[in-house]
C-alpha cells in the first residue's frame, strides 16, 4: 500500500512540473499591400518662398515709371539670384489692397516702397511685410544712382527674406556667389524705356543745377561681403539694421557687393562667410554711440576689410551725428586709400 502511494504522488509531482502546452500562436493579420496603404500628403512642388513685388510709389510728381522699373530690376534681380519665386503682378492693385492681393495668391512676403528724386541721385524706401501677419519684417533706405544700387538693394532685401525663411546660411552664400555681382544693369531688361528713362530722368543732373554729374566709373572685380553690424554700447536693433544697410549701400556706390547673415565674429569666420570664392574681402563693422562735443549724439563705426584668410587689409573709423553719417565717413575713407579693394 505504502509503495501505491508513494508512486501515485511521484505521478502527480511530475504531471505538475511538466511545462504547460503552447497554446497556438494566432495568425498574423495580412500586411496592407502598397496600393491599399494610405498615400502620404502631396509634396509642395517648391519650397522656395514666393515673393510680390509692387512698383514702387514715386514722391514729388515724378514720372511713375520709375517706380514700376525699379520693382521689376529687384524682381528680375531677386529670380536670377535664386531660392525665390518672384510671379508677375497685374497692373493696377492698389496700395490699400497689398496685403489681401498676396494672400489671395498664397505669397509668403511682399516687397513694396517710395523713390523721392534728389538731385542726380533717389532715396529709395524697401520694405518687406510678412503676408501672414501684416507686419513690415525688413525697411532700409538707400541712395540710389545707378541701375546696379537698385540690383544691390534688392540682394539685401532677398537675404534678409532668406533669413525669416530660417535657410541655412551655406545655401544662402552659395545662392549669392554664383549670381553675377552687380554691374551696369547685371542682366536686368526693362521692357519699358525704362533704364535710360530712369537715368535720364533721375540719375542725372537737370541742367546746371549742382554741377556736372561725376564720370561713371568701373566697379573693380573683386567684390566685398558685408557682415552685420555689431553694436559695442546700447544700441537698438532698429540702429544696427540700419547701419548694416547703410554700410551695404555705401560699399556698393563703389564695390560690388554681397550680404551674408553669419553673426560669428568676422575675423575669425572669413573662411565660412567667403566659401568657396576666396577672391572677395569681408567688411566688417562695429558701432558705438556717445556724447560728443556739446553734448550731442555721436556715433562711431569701426570698419575692418578683411582678406578671405582673416588678414586685416584696413580699418577706418567714422564718426557723425547719424549712423549713416558715420558709415559714409568710414567708408568714404577706405574707397580713398583702397579704390581697387585690396
Amino acid at each position: 500500500m505504502m509503495k501505491r502511494t508513494v508512486l501515485f504522488l511521484s505521478l502527480v509531482l511530475l504531471a505538475a512540473a511538466a511545462p504547460p502546452q503552447p497554446s497556438p500562436a494566432p495568425a498574423p493579420s495580412p500586411s496592407p499591400s502598397p496600393s491599399s496603404a494610405a498615400a502620404p500628403p502631396a509634396p509642395r512642388l517648391s519650397q522656395a518662398p514666393v515673393i510680390l513685388i509692387y512698383p514702387f510709389d514715386v514722391q514729388t510728381g515724378a514720372d511713375p515709371k520709375i517706380g514700376i522699373a525699379i520693382a521689376q530690376i529687384s524682381a528680375q534681380e531677386m529670380a536670377a539670384a535664386g531660392g525665390l519665386e518672384v510671379p508677375p503682378i497685374p497692373q493696377g492693385v492698389k496700395r490699400a489692397d497689398f496685403l489681401e492681393f498676396a494672400r489671395t495668391q498664397k505669397a509668403d512676403f511682399y516687397i513694396s516702397g517710395y523713390v523721392t528724386p534728389v538731385g542726380d541721385t533717389a532715396a529709395v524706401v524697401e520694405q518687406v511685410v510678412s503676408v501672414e501677419s501684416g507686419v513690415i519684417l525688413f525697411s532700409q533706405t538707400a541712395q540710389v544712382q545707378s541701375v546696379a544700387d537698385v540690383a544691390s538693394q534688392s540682394l539685401l532685401a532677398r537675404t534678409q527674406i532668406l533669413t525669416f525663411v530660417g535657410r541655412e546660411t551655406q545655401n544662402v552664400e552659395a545662392q549669392a556667389s554664383s549670381t553675377p555681382a552687380p554691374s551696369s544693369t547685371n542682366g536686368a531688361k526693362v521692357p519699358i524705356s525704362g533704364i535710360s528713362s530712369i537715368v535720364d530722368s533721375v540719375f542725372k543732373h537737370k541742367g546746371t543745377r549742382g554741377g556736372p554729374s561725376p564720370a561713371p566709373t568701373t566697379k573693380p572685380s573683386r567684390g566685398i561681403i558685408v557682415a552685420p553690424v555689431i553694436a559695442t554700447s546700447a544700441l537698438s536693433a532698429t540702429d544696427l539694421a540700419g547701419a548694416t544697410s547703410e554700410l551695404f549701400s555705401a560699399l556698393g556706390h563703389f564695390y560690388n557687393v554681397q550680404m551674408t547673415t553669419v553673426t560669428t565674429a568676422p575675423a575669425q569666420s572669413t573662411e565660412t562667410i567667403c566659401g568657396t570664392n576666396r577672391d572677395n574681402t569681408v567688411a566688417a563693422g562695429t558701432m558705438q554711440a556717445g556724447r560728443g562735443a556739446h553734448n550731442k549724439l555721436q556715433y562711431t563705426l569701426d570698419l575692418t576689410i578683411y582678406t578671405c584668410f582673416g588678414a586685416p587689409i584696413d580699418h577706418q573709423v567714422g564718426k557723425g551725428g547719424s549712423y549713416k553719417a558715420a558709415v559714409d565717413a568710414a567708408v568714404a575713407a577706405y574707397t580713398i586709400a583702397h579704390p581697387n579693394n585690396s
